[in-house]
């Protein structure tokens, strides 16, 4: 398996960190569960200067760049209108 780096940028409206809330204990079910099969590596949330979530950034253990972007679009963010931006990334992580 190869990893990569998932960045999601999320929508800017006004009620796009409401969106977000509404669904995030489904995003982390998910995150656990992909955890446990080897995919989910770590993340987390991008803040802005208020310390407000904009979006997400992923390291994933996946076959290739189309696996990961089949991967994203079954995400409860992504489904939910959370995610707008997508950026994926071949990746190392340092094993340190």
């Amino acid at each position: 398996m190869s990893q990569f780096m998932m960045q999601a940028l999320d929508y800017t409206d006004d009620d796009a960190l409401n969106r977000r809330l509404a669904v995030r204990h489904l995003h982390f079910i998910r995150m656990k569960e992909e955890k446990e099969k080897g995919i989910f590596i770590s993340g987390g949330a991008i803040l802005n200067s208020d310390k407000k979530m904009i979006g997400s950034v992923i390291i994933l253990s996946l076959k290739d760049k189309e696996s990961v972007a089949s991967w994203v679009q079954e995400d409860p963010y992504m489904k939910n209108h959370v995610w707008n931006e997508i950026k994926i990334l071949p990746f190392q992580l340092a094993e340190v």
